[in-house]
């Protein structure tokens, strides 16, 4: 199989488990919104939001270092198992033990207090998991059968049990379950296909693992601090309907984000091998994909800010009405992630991760002071403008940077969607008060063929698409 259809491959792997797994638990957010009410759906986010920190604090970036290493040599992979393995189980113990501490001089109510440890439990299965090592040797569709399987499990006991806010402290140990089994089954997985990794104490080797991991543990957690602080400082700030209502907005945009990650997860390992085999591929393979993030994210940020209101009453009902600004905000984030994320992440792949982690501190830093300004005032939509504000700031500079490695322009693939986005944008405004799906795909259709028709997507590009399918493209 060459680089292109395992490319495909993988891509596809990670993208159905991907969008059938964020639309579980999607499902399940809307779920527990509705059932719960923006007040104890509010309590959830924020100790889901502390735990991401936690969470971020036992990884450290050994997945991603794994990944990384494990792509260039696959040999290598029962030893990075065996050593990432042990480090992450010490981490998590640490990590849970700090929580723990932190949570109990918390000042805030038992019951959320309650929601925080419960939900670090699931510290310890989330150390056991192998997703990343089979990232590493292109093995995506084992990932996904874990992502489906856990999210599902969740599924089932969220709608089995959870009929109202009595059952609130349910929730966390319901995620954890599920989990632990999708982590469980990974594991045999691994052991049938790889063999057994052993636990080792390695100091020598723990240290020179943990300083590769720890420029991209650092910046795992910058980038952290710009998706998720805004929940936890409205959580110290402002209500927690408030939050309830900014989360729901959230929760539809998380998914678009995962969508779009997905794609990046899987050529990760085949940018990491380019950097070092062919510059000339990396290039071609990198201007590839700025032109289909452009083409994805435009229409995206249009139809979402124009269709927000329909959205939120489809999804959550008129209860949630007042998150719709946040929302009508925040999908420009979803837009400017993407267009980022192909610089960000190919600066991850070519060893820039010092210079990679001084520009997401700064947006960090860019973030929590605009939240600190905007939030007493303007509340979740002081909230949103921070978000996106810091994925502005960041763009210039990753552009850059990347662009010291090899060139790819963006501009050249801009005005032509944006100018299909655009008319595509007039229908929708003309006729918002149709049916939301006739909107949606109408929209779609109307995009597509504006933009076909100006040549913002060519035949060779469909050409390309048809032939990676049926796996006759060239060997890139």
């Amino acid at each position: 199989m060459n680089t292109a259809q395992r490319i495909v491959k993988n891509t596809a792997s990670l993208l159905f488990s991907g969008i059938v797994s964020q639309l579980i638990g999607f499902v399940v957010m809307v779920y527990l919104a509705r059932v719960l009410g923006p007040g104890d759906f509010g309590k959830i986010n924020f100790a889901i939001a502390i735990i991401a920190y936690f969470m971020l604090l036992a990884d450290f970036g050994l997945p991603l270092l794994g990944i990384r290493e494990i792509a260039g040599d696959r040999g290598k992979v029962i030893n990075y198992a065996g050593d990432i393995l042990t480090m992450r189980l010490c981490l998590s113990f640490f990590s849970f033990g700090l929580l723990a501490v932190m949570t109990y001089f918390l000042n805030k109510p038992i019951e959320i207090k309650y929601l925080i440890v419960l939900y670090g439990l699931g510290l310890i299965p989330s150390a056991l998991l192998l997703d990343w090592a089979f990232q590493g040797v292109e093995k995506m569709e084992y990932i996904g059968i874990g992502r489906i399987l856990s999210i599902g499990i969740y599924l089932g006991l969220i709608v089995s049990f959870i009929k109202s806010s009595n059952q609130l402290l349910f929730i966390p140990p319901f995620q954890v379950i599920g989990n632990l089994i999708a982590a469980g089954l990974l594991f045999s997985i691994f052991i049938k296909k790889f063999g057994k990794p052993r636990f080792r104490f390695n100091v020598s080797s723990w240290k020179k693992v943990f300083m590769q991991a720890l420029p991209i543990g650092i910046s795992i957690i910058m980038i952290q601090l710009i998706y998720n602080i805004d929940t936890v400082m409205l959580g110290f700030m402002r209500s927690n309907a408030e939050i309830g209502y900014y989360n729901a907005a959230y929760k539809i945009i998380l998914p678009l984000i995962m969508v779009g990650a997905v794609y990046f997860d899987a050529i990760f390992p085949i940018t990491a091998k380019y950097y070092k085999t062919s510059l000339d591929s990396l290039k071609k393979l990198q201007s590839y994909t700025a032109k289909l993030m452009v083409i994805i994210a435009l229409p995206l940020a249009v139809g979402g800010t124009i269709l927000s209101k329909p959205i939120m009453n489809l999804l959550y009902g008129p209860k949630y009405n007042n998150g719709i600004i946040a929302f009508q905000i925040l999908i420009w984030a979803v837009a400017l992630i993407y267009l980022n994320t192909i610089y960000a992440k190919g600066m991850w792949a070519c060893n820039k991760q010092g210079v990679f982690l001084k520009i997401v501190s700064a947006q960090a830093i860019v973030n929590i002071l605009l939240n600190f300004i905007l939030i007493p005032e303007l509340g979740i939509v002081g909230s949103a403008i921070s978000t996106v504000s810091s994925e502005l700031f960041g763009f210039p500079f990753y552009y850059w940077q990347f662009n010291k490695v090899v060139n790819v322009p963006i501009h050249n693939y801009i005005v032509r969607p944006l100018f299909a986005a655009t008319i595509m944008g007039v229908f929708l405004k003309f006729l918002v008060n149709l049916n939301i799906f006739f909107l949606m795909f109408g929209g779609i259709f109307i995009y597509a063929i504006f933009l076909y028709f100006i040549k913002g997507i060519t035949r060779n590009d469909l050409r390309l698409i048809q032939d990676a399918l049926y796996r006759k493209l060239w060997n890139l």
